[in-house]
């Protein structure tokens, strides 16, 4: 029988009336993977319909003779095959069975099968497993009780297939209960189960890692005793409430160390036995988290809020000072006109520069906090195009050393280059430069020298402002480009500075895609240095800026005035 089977080239498996395979031809072992030792592993699904009736039920009401057509689940491990066959009834080693056949099995994909099975339907699967199991050996046992005669039971059941198919479903529920613990060892839950008086029943064994009680104490102890005090109330309320809905709540737990954690819970009244099954996370760190979050909101908030504050002050200051500004030009053209009169014991000249000097140091610091400003809130842009930087630096160093000309400071200029077109912003560049020049001259002494240095290689240009004034502290170093810092702290000083300059020098340049660095030796000098990317945006050739000359020289003297206002004597 068996040969005549095998040689069918059709996939054979025959049935018993409790849907369990006795045989599977070789064609079929072969689509399946398997050898006939595994038999036992192959099950069918009991869900399968014929008709609207369960296979079981049909498989009994068949007639002889009868044909059915049927679609059936096979499983075999983690892998599922999908057939479509035909049921007949036979005689099998004198034992009434269920022939099954099939031209078409498809093998589903197991791997996206199990991704989207979850726990449940695994534990669904096994707990029927079992079930099936237990209600073969009820049935056996009523037949026993009943006085059915051992021949007339052992012919309709393989009594040792029963005996080894229920030990092996005992052996799965023990290694199921393993598995089981081993995940709530590893999980970063705590589950348990705890009475409506807050007394545990069951709790996982990391709890003692979470807060330092051993198991025999926490099961000893009452929950509403271990939880902080503001947060007995709600717990008391899902403790006496009769809502079987999931509840999640918040609280803090006293730790064996008198410290507390915080602890989010999943409480469900479990109606029939009276207690609530719960599951819990130590959300200590994550509460920490939030709190940091909300104070960098808060700082965050408070220093748009200050940002803000300077920007309206700043543009508030303006106009007054443009007024200021205004009256002192037509008072000086009044003055050279011979218009005015005064004393001949006023020094008028003197008066008119100290006003000019102080409303330039003013408007430098408003165009500073502006900057900075529209900087700190991403307002500020670049106008970046092509340009020679070794002639807009040119430029910028002889227009300086026209103005500091008769102040005993001599500055010089070099460069390993005549010409190199890159992408900068001039105007941004010349506000860089002028920044750096005004701190050289500020420390340097009469017959000092400043050098302004400009070097290009394949990678970067680097400019370099160095003088051999008097040089930076060492402490000072490492903050020099934060704002509002100063490294001059005598009473008597020949400079005034807000000490936001060297901050927006550093964001400009570093707007430009470059870095700026100083180094300095007390008594020594000062050398700053900051680097430019070696590279040009795509334009056309004549669109290239070679020559330095979008601001006129008024404006240049007027950026120098306003740069060089905190200089005293200049």
């Amino acid at each position: 029988m068996n040969r005549f089977l095998d040689s069918i080239d059709s996939y054979i498996f025959i049935l018993n009336k409790k849907l369990e395979i006795m045989f599977c031809n070789k064609k079929l072992l072969n689509k399946l993977k398997c050898s006939e030792s595994d038999i036992d592993k192959v099950q069918i699904s009991s869900d399968t319909k014929i008709d609207n009736k369960s296979i079981s039920c049909k498989i009994n009401d068949i007639k002889k003779d009868e044909v059915l057509n049927l679609d059936l689940i096979l499983y075999i491990e983690d892998r599922e095959f999908k057939l479509k066959g035909k049921i007949t009834n036979g005689c099998f080693y004198s034992k009434d069975v269920v022939f099954v056949s099939s031209d078409n099995i498809e093998m589903i994909d197991y791997k996206k099968n199990l991704k989207n099975k979850t726990m449940e339907d695994n534990i669904k699967k096994e707990i029927k497993g079992s079930e099936k199991s237990i209600s073969t050996l009820i049935s056996l046992l009523k037949k026993v009780e009943q006085g059915t005669p051992l021949e007339e039971i052992l012919k309709d059941i393989d009594i040792k297939q029963c005996i080894e198919q229920i030990l092996g479903e005992i052996y799965k529920i023990e290694l199921m209960k393993k598995d089981f613990e081993l995940l709530l060892q590893i999980s970063a839950d705590i589950a348990g189960v705890m009475d409506n008086n807050g007394y545990l029943k069951t709790v996982g064994q990391n709890w003692t890692s979470y807060l330092g009680w051993s198991e025999q104490e926490i099961l000893e102890s009452n929950i509403l005793h271990l939880v902080h005090e503001g947060h007995k109330d709600k717990l008391c309320k899902i403790l006496n409430s009769d809502n079987e809905d999931i509840v999640v709540v918040e609280n803090k737990i006293i730790c064996k160390n008198n410290e507390y954690k915080w602890f989010r819970w999943n409480f469900k009244l479990v109606k029939e036995k009276n207690v609530f099954a719960f599951t819990t996370r130590d959300i200590t760190k994550e509460k920490e988290q939030e709190k940091q979050r909300k104070k960098l909101e808060e700082t965050v908030h408070l220093e748009s809020i200050k940002n803000e504050f300077f920007a309206n002050m700043s543009h508030e200051f303006k106009t007054p000072l443009n007024i200021i500004l205004g009256t002192v030009q037509l008072v000086d053209r009044n003055i050279n006109d011979e218009n005015i009169y005064w004393n001949e014991n006023t020094n008028l000249s003197r008066h008119m520069k100290l006003i000019r000097q102080n409303s330039y140091r003013l408007l430098r610091l408003v165009n500073n906090l502006i900057d900075m400003t529209r900087i700190n809130n991403g307002y500020y842009e670049l106008k970046l195009a092509n340009h020679d930087i070794v002639n807009i630096v040119e430029e910028i160093t002889l227009s300086v050393a026209q103005y500091i000309e008769g102040k005993g400071i001599e500055l010089i200029f070099d460069t390993n280059c005549e010409e190199k077109i890159i992408a900068c912003d001039p105007e941004k560049i010349e506000r860089i430069l002028l920044n750096l020049l005004s701190n050289s001259i500020k420390y340097t002494n009469k017959n000092g020298n400043i050098y302004v240095d400009l070097q290009v290689d394949e990678e970067k240009i680097t400019i370099s402002v160095r003088d051999d004034g008097e040089g930076i502290s060492k402490d000072k170093l490492p903050i020099i480009f934060n704002r509002f810092v100063q490294d001059d702290k005598k009473l008597t000083k020949k400079c005034e500075g807000s000490g936001i300059g060297l901050s927006l020098v550093k964001s400009l340049v570093e707007m430009h895609g470059g870095k700026i660095t100083v180094y300095s030796t007390k008594g020594v000098g000062t050398n700053f240095e900051f680097s430019l990317p070696n590279k040009a945006t795509h334009c056309e050739e004549n669109e290239i800026n070679k020559n330095y000359n979008y601001i006129c020289d008024n404006n240049k003297i007027e950026m120098c005035n306003i740069e060089f206002s905190d200089i005293y004597g200049m």
